[in-house]
């Protein structure tokens, strides 16, 4: 027993991970460290806690999803004479907070309860949307539906996304599809609800509302998201010795280039469809439920087929479908149908990549670390959010002037094929089998 508490008071140095066998055995130490938990592990409260997670994800990543809605009204009517580049500081620092600050909700997790945690998260998102609505210039909102936002939000997201891991070893790919799905479910009906509440009772009305949602949902169901692994205070409280081993870095490396670009058509489409096709803003936002209802049906499949296949493999192919969404369809066919078609695909294919990749970290790792590993990896994907979201607006205001979306579309179906390609060295350089669980 204090051979097994010694070794899992660190993350597995890239030497201790030398070699299969070892590997193997840590990774069984660190799922079997909740042994002697009250409840045990894949029974009908474990799948509560996975449902909790759900919700956490609808009312967190699934409100980030939404925000498309807001952008389209900032850029064409709030602040139209502003440049697109200046709105999306908004966005994107709402979804870089909200994965920066992941590193450490890991290590905060190891040391608190995440039922407080996640609680007082959700009052901080809530609050924020709220002071949001009086908000009225850029630079505000950028610090209140960004910054503060994103930053209280990544405790019920990481917590919600991670802690039902601990719950689930048997069917943990279909785990993690139906908590994702939440952020689906949630970017449809948030959408929806946002568009409503603007064109009735306007946008500081729509951030109140969906403020108060947030409060009582997050608040209410944090009791629910209890960690199996006992709080308590490692022997390093930041060990940063994964970041050395190869298979991190091949799994950071294609979240750098898939998950950045990950939130583009989320942002990007709705403006794309008011000013390339001329259409009304109502479809932009149908886009967004598109790609939203689109991500519960691919979500499901990529949890299904991953636990048959293995995430790797079937990252491979969710990521190379991802870019052929933005540079055989949205990019050669500027047309209502492709649209919508592109979305769909996109949606199915690129809106499961950041679930299976933390589904691929527990197939490396274990659980018994999963916040604080996967906490390093969001940070890597908030990091290449900022940038990639910049970049495309950037793009679209210069070389686009405002209008033309060709370069920020192949940008962002590029960075998909980069990720693809990394994916496929990590795939061989686990196994040269073609028919082979990774």
């Amino acid at each position: 027993m204090a051979d097994l508490e010694k070794r899992l008071s660190y993350i597995p140095s890239a030497a201790t991970l030398g070699d299969a066998k070892d590997e193997c055995d840590l990774k069984k130490a660190a799922d079997t460290e909740f042994a002697d938990s009250k409840y045990e592990e894949d029974s009908w409260f474990a799948w509560l806690v996975v449902l909790a997670g759900c919700i956490q994800a609808m009312i967190t990543l699934g409100a980030s999803r939404a925000h498309g809605v807001y952008q389209e009204y900032y850029v064409i009517d709030e602040f139209s004479t502003s440049p697109t580049a200046s709105i999306s500081w908004i966005g994107s620092v709402q979804n870089t907070m909200l994965n920066l600050c992941g590193v450490f909700v890991g290590i905060l997790s190891q040391i608190y309860d995440a039922r407080i945690m996640c609680a007082i998260g959700s009052l901080g998102m809530g609050l924020s949307f709220i002071l949001a609505s009086f908000s009225t210039q850029i630079w505000q909102l950028v610090l209140t539906q960004g910054m503060l936002y994103g930053s209280a939000a990544s405790f019920p997201y990481i917590l919600g996304v991670t802690v039902p891991l601990q719950w689930i070893r048997k069917r943990r790919g279909l785990a993690l599809a139906v908590v994702y799905m939440g952020s689906g479910v949630g970017g449809m009906w948030i959408s929806i609800l946002t568009r409503a509440c603007i064109d009735s009772l306007g946008r500081a009305w729509s951030n109140r509302i969906i403020g108060c949602i947030m409060i009582v949902m997050g608040v209410g169901l944090s009791p629910l998201i209890i960690s199996r692994r006992p709080a308590r205070r490692p022997s390093k409280i930041m060990d940063f010795s994964v970041v050395r081993e190869w298979r991190f870095l091949f799994i950071a490396a294609a979240s750098f280039f898939a998950m950045g670009p990950n939130t583009i058509p989320y942002i990007l489409m709705p403006t794309y469809v008011a000013d390339v096709l001329k259409e009304s803003g109502k479809l932009g936002s149908s886009i967004v439920t598109i790609i939203n209802v689109s991500g519960i049906f691919g979500r499901f499949v990529a949890g299904m087929l991953s636990d048959r296949f293995g995430p790797i493999n079937m990252l491979i192919l969710w990521t190379l479908l991802a870019a052929f969404s933005q540079l055989g369809i949205w990019l050669p066919f500027p047309s209502v149908p492709a649209t919508i078609a592109s979305a769909a695909l996109f949606g199915v294919t690129g809106a499961s990549i950041v679930g299976m990749i933390l589904n691929a970290l527990s197939h490396q790792y274990g659980v018994g670390r999963i916040t604080y590993i996967s906490g390093m990896v969001y940070m890597v994907y908030s990091l290449s959010s900022l940038g990639v979201v910049q970049t495309t607006s950037m793009m679209l205001d210069t070389v686009g002037h405002g209008t033309d979306y060709t370069w920020p579309i192949v940008y962002t179906g590029l960075l998909l094929v980069a990720s693809t390609i990394i994916l496929v060295v990590f795939r061989v350089k686990i196994s040269r089998k073609i028919i082979f669980f990774a």
